[in-house]
């Protein structure tokens, strides 16, 4: 069974400040979910209105040029379009926009992050019947 530890291994290295927003870029929340960045682009443009701007946006030229250079030197030269940001929401709602197998499993692993009852569980402020 997958665990919460395993989304947190998965987005490692993967999750930037931006507007101060933590935010995953589109490459790698395609990674991420196993789907071509066009298409994640397409259903994203398609299913609009289920990405309001606290959930997702695009950097601007500048943003993009200073992140790329703390991922990698140069990257900003090689993609020069600045990407997309999704917040911790928006990367919850591609799990239900987009398809397919791994999509499934990493919504699964998102829910089950989310709603761990291991915060409950460690929580000395609950009350014993």
């Amino acid at each position: 069974m997958a665990t919460p530890d395993k989304l947190i291994e998965l987005l490692t290295g993967k999750v930037f400040k931006v507007r101060n927003q933590t935010v995953v870029f589109d490459f790698d929340a395609a990674a991420l979910y196993e789907v071509n960045i066009a298409v994640l682009h397409k259903t994203v443009t398609r299913q609009s209105k289920r990405f309001p701007p606290d959930f997702m946006f695009w950097l601007t030229p500048d943003e993009w040029q200073e992140v790329a250079e703390q991922i990698s030197p140069g990257l900003s030269a090689t993609k020069r379009l600045p990407p997309l940001a999704f917040t911790n929401s928006g990367l919850f709602m591609l799990s239900g926009v987009l398809k397919g197998t791994r999509v499934a499993q990493v919504s699964v692993l998102i829910i089950e992050s989310l709603f761990s009852y291991k915060k409950i569980i460690d929580n000395d402020e609950f009350t014993t019947l």
